[in-house]
């Protein structure tokens, strides 16, 4: 499946994190459905023994506007606009259900670095059709193995121009904001291989954490 370059003006037309999670709820509502149970539909999918691991869902949303000729590239804790250019380590992240990418990283792997075969963007995408939801695609999944209990990954504007930030913060930081939004969710089984749990993404309107775990 090609991965073409999403056109900066459709990156652009993108929802912020808040618009895009409520247009989530609204799109869960008229299917008739709780993200638990929207979750569960997906979980199988993203646990399948040739993928489990290598992704996770995500609410498709951008922090920033994009110039011509630039895309959004994550490098380590850093997400921030770069030049497009054709360098073999500059790798697809983020997908549409369609398969069009639309966020990148840097990778020292590239040759491991493979986007989701075929099959799974069309059983994603068949889910996705069904309950007519738009709103959550398909990213690498991130690193949740030496996260410790009660800590969560929080997303929040850097230092340099247009960059997000990401960093390991104690969850008792984080109580009392009533406004965070999930973003990304990680597929994972209980100890015993039998339930399957989705690790949540949040977002606040310029944070977005690793969070929470529930059982669906």
């Amino acid at each position: 499946m090609p991965h073409q370059y999403m056109r900066v003006a459709s990156y652009n037309a993108l929802p912020l994190v808040q618009e895009a999670d409520k247009r989530f709820e609204q799109q869960l509502a008229s299917a008739g459905l709780s993200r638990d149970e929207f979750f569960a539909q997906l979980a199988p999918l993203f646990l399948d023994a040739g993928v489990a691991g290598q992704y996770a869902a995500c609410l498709v949303h951008r922090h920033y506007l994009l110039m011509d000729g630039e895309r959004m590239v994550t490098r380590g804790s850093s997400s921030r606009p770069a030049s497009v250019d054709d360098s073999p380590n500059i790798v697809a992240d983020s997908w549409l259900p369609t398969g069009e990418a639309f966020e990148y990283r840097y990778t020292t792997e590239p040759a491991i670095a493979t986007p989701p075969p075929k099959l799974f963007f069309d059983r994603f995408r068949s889910i996705m059709d069904k309950y007519r939801i738009d709103t959550v695609g398909i990213c690498s999944a991130p690193d949740v193995t030496n996260l410790a209990p009660d800590f969560v990954l929080l997303e929040r504007p850097g230092s340099h121009d247009r960059e997000q930030v990401t960093n390991i913060v104690p969850r008792s930081s984080l109580i009392g904001n009533s406004t965070a939004v999930e973003a990304i969710w990680v597929a994972e089984q209980d100890s015993q291989g039998l339930a399957k749990i989705f690790q949540s993404l949040q977002s606040l309107p310029i944070f977005a954490i690793l969070v929470l775990s529930w059982l669906v």
